[in-house]
């Protein structure tokens, strides 16, 4: 997909909190969109296979000092990705994240220290302020991760992780 509909996609996810340019502005000074955007720019030339470095390694490690927050350009993320808040959140560099997802702060995505593969994480998933997500893990789509659980098995799409370690809880569907 094409760089600049990416990116459009991750701008439109501020939409969510209005249509004002206020709104927009705010949006695009945040930590997690520059941090994004960082990211998005050296993913591009990674899937190209044009060299970066070491150019890369010091604005990524320039980023993480700013925004405290981690994403490799190795790392799978898909388009319309929002990070809420500052900081703490650590992408591993093989996680895979599908489109539309939500981050809150302090937020891993990590492996088992250096074994047990990395996350995999569906389509429309939010996950809480805190949340760790650690090994070969799959979480569905439209799933819920709730703050502060630690999650260490997969999750089927429509459900709800909390606690530590994380148990899985079915949504139920809002009645409106």
């Amino acid at each position: 997909m094409s760089f600049w509909l990416v990116l459009k996609a991750d701008i439109e996810r501020f939409r969510e909190d209005g249509t004002d340019l206020r709104t927009l502005v705010r949006g695009l000074l945040s930590q997690g969109f520059q941090a994004l955007l960082v990211y998005r720019i050296f993913r591009w030339f990674h899937e190209r296979g044009i060299p970066t470095q070491p150019v890369r390694f010091f604005i990524e490690r320039l980023t993480e000092m700013m925004t405290g927050i981690s994403i490799p350009a190795e790392a799978q993320i898909g388009k319309g990705l929002r990070i809420h808040h500052f900081g703490g959140i650590i992408i591993h560099s093989q996680a895979i994240i599908g489109e539309k997802c939500t981050l809150y702060h302090g937020v891993t995505l990590g492996d088992l220290g250096g074994w047990g593969g990395t996350p995999r994480i569906g389509s429309h998933v939010v996950i809480g302020a805190g949340a760790k997500i650690l090994g070969e893990v799959e979480i569905g789509h439209h799933c819920r991760i709730g703050a502060n659980a630690v999650v260490r098995t997969s999750i089927p799409p429509h459900c709800t992780a909390v606690g530590v370690p994380a148990v899985v809880k079915e949504r139920v569907a809002r009645v409106r």
